[in-house]
């Protein structure tokens, strides 16, 4: 059991860019509506306590487009945060702090530099005049005086990526300024766009640490989600979708997580539903891919069946379409699912299959399963009996049909 519970836990017209530099260039003239480009889930993480420094995030955003605009949250925090200087750019690479020349441009909220975000609020900035390429890192400066906590944070653990922090106002600023590092993003919740072409919308992914991408590559951006959103980009234009992640480590579908590894909250997925799916920018489509850690504290498969009803219905009165995901296997030798579990696992994926409440499936266990021994995932896509390596992230990604999409 200590094991099953530590691998749980893993679980219009044309805009010219003109900066204080110099730098201009032209963006093409934005014609479709703002989509999420970008986003994480947040988290309530104890500490740390940042004051008169600046963080320095990353985003990887699946739409190109401008402008651009930021989404800031302060979901669990315990005191309102003040941002007195918020910053965005175009990042040369992920794991380095360097900004491309002449990109850095100031962003405001209402007008003004600075934003106060009160305590369960989020806040969403005016159009920042920068245009940014699909898969395009961009790096997001927050300054701030005191913020955080040594109980109360909002932040999303395991980022998968390093993040940067600098002493005093460097927002902006040249990257060796940032000396520190920290692997969560803080108050940073989302990323919208628009394009310089029509899209449909966005994909929201609603998952556990397989979909927050866990050992998957640091810096590397290979989530399924990824993989996903470059398989989009392949298609006509007309068909391109943004990818948002919204998936936490240690997720639970029915129940809110508080244990899991020093790595922060897990509100349920029914809790964080109407933030982290039906708020997002133009969501079109939510793939489900959540309830193995549910199975793992032997939540009951009707339980399970009746809440994954009630997030589709709850989705499709938002206009909003749901791809059912299968629960991908947890078999090994021994502190894997038992052969109780292993049964809810196969009666709520019968359910996902043949449910007419979906508007389509994704087939994730079939898609990594070992066919030899189908409680178990494929050994060449394991990183541990729970976690699909970056093969196993692939290939639950080339296995979503894109005709779901249209």
């Amino acid at each position: 059991m200590r094991m099953l519970r530590q691998a749980l836990c893993l679980l219009a017209a044309t805009v010219t860019l003109t900066t204080t530099t110099g730098y201009t260039a032209a963006a093409a003239p934005p014609t479709g509506p703002w989509t999420g480009g970008w986003s994480t889930s947040p988290q309530r993480e104890a500490g740390p306590v940042f004051t008169d420094q600046t963080l320095r995030m990353f985003v990887h955003p699946t739409l190109g487009g401008s402008p651009i605009r930021v989404r800031l949250a302060n979901t669990f925090g315990t005191k309102d945060v003040t941002f007195k200087a918020i910053n965005v750019a175009r990042a040369v690479t992920a794991g380095s702090a360097d900004l491309v020349a002449g990109t850095a441009r100031r962003v405001t909220f209402g007008g003004r530099t600075s934003v106060t975000v009160p305590v369960g609020t989020s806040r969403l900035s005016d159009p920042v005049n920068l245009s940014v390429g699909v898969g395009q890192d961009l790096a997001v400066d927050l300054y701030v005086t005191a913020g955080g906590d040594a109980t109360a944070i909002t932040g999303h653990d395991a980022a998968q990526g390093t993040q940067f922090v600098a002493a005093g106002n460097q927002a902006g600023a040249a990257g060796g300024a940032f000396t520190g590092t920290v692997n969560s993003t803080f108050w940073l919740a989302g990323v919208d766009v628009r394009p310089a072409r029509p899209v449909r919308g966005s994909i929201v992914a609603l998952g556990d640490s397989i979909t927050d991408g866990a050992y998957t590559t640091w810096n590397g951006n290979d989530r399924w989600t990824d993989v996903l959103a470059a398989r989009l980009r392949a298609l006509p234009p007309d068909r391109h979708l943004g990818v948002l992640n919204q998936g936490i480590g240690g997720n639970q579908v029915l129940t809110d997580r508080t244990d899991c590894c020093g790595a922060g909250t897990s509100v349920s997925a029914l809790k964080r539903l109407d933030d982290d799916v039906l708020r997002q920018t133009r969501a079109r489509y939510l793939i489900l891919a959540d309830g193995i850690n549910d199975i793992g504290y032997h939540a009951d498969a009707d339980a399970l069946i009746a809440a994954m009803t009630t997030i589709a219905r709850r989705s499709h009165a938002a206009g909003i379409r749901v791809i059912g995901a299968t629960i991908t296997p947890y078999g090994c030798d021994g502190g894997c699912f038992d052969t109780e579990q292993e049964a809810t696992r196969q009666k709520v994926n019968a359910f996902v299959r043949t449910s007419r409440l979906f508007d389509g499936m994704a087939d994730f266990d079939a898609a990594i399963r070992d066919p030899q021994n189908p409680s178990r995932v494929l050994p060449a896509y394991q990183a541990d009996p729970l976690h699909p390596n970056i093969a196993g992230q692939k290939a639950m990604a080339d296995s979503v049909d894109l005709n779901l999409f249209r």
